[in-house]
């Protein structure tokens, strides 16, 4: 009897400013200093941050949850991700995150879906777990990255100039 265990999936962990985040190591792109961000108008994307020549998107998935936002803007981290979807233009998000990354290699069985707590579902949550004994978030990288296209669209839509058909 031959059961093939899968490898093990080398995850990072992050503290968010409510909870904890878990995704793929091979995501992550870079841990930056968050630093001075170019503000956003719009909810969920805090602001632009400045980073190898290109303007990344930081999103703070407390907000786009709808919690409250901490009042550290400031303060913190970006956690520079390569993005999941193939939408034009956004080869990168960036998550505010709090403190250091810790590793785990997550196997099938290390996961447990955890639901105490979650009184409200966030939709940009894929999945509520516990990790190690330590509860945590695995985002919805697709839905987010569908709500930061759909920013970066209206942005684009704003700064076009206003062209008059002629004939």
């Amino acid at each position: 009897m031959n059961l093939e265990q899968k490898p093990p999936i080398k995850s990072l962990i992050v503290r968010l400013s409510k909870g904890s985040l878990i995704l793929p190591i091979n995501l992550m792109a870079e841990l930056v200093t968050g630093g001075e961000l170019t503000p956003s108008e719009h909810p969920g994307v805090e602001g632009w941050l400045h980073w190898r020549n290109r303007q990344i998107p930081v999103v703070s998935l407390e907000s786009l949850c709808m919690e409250e936002e901490s009042g550290e803007s400031d303060e913190g981290k970006c956690l520079i991700l390569h993005t999941v979807s193939a939408l034009p233009g956004l080869p990168f998000i960036a998550l505010r995150v709090q403190g250091g990354l810790n590793t785990l290699d997550i196997l099938p069985d290390t996961l447990r879906d955890d639901h105490s707590g979650n009184v409200q579902r966030c939709p940009y949550v894929a999945r509520q777990v516990r990790a190690s004994h330590l509860l945590c978030f695995i985002p919805d990288l697709p839905a987010i990255e569908a709500v930061v296209a759909e920013v970066l669209q209206l942005t684009a839509e704003q700064h076009e100039p206003a062209t008059l058909d002629q004939d």
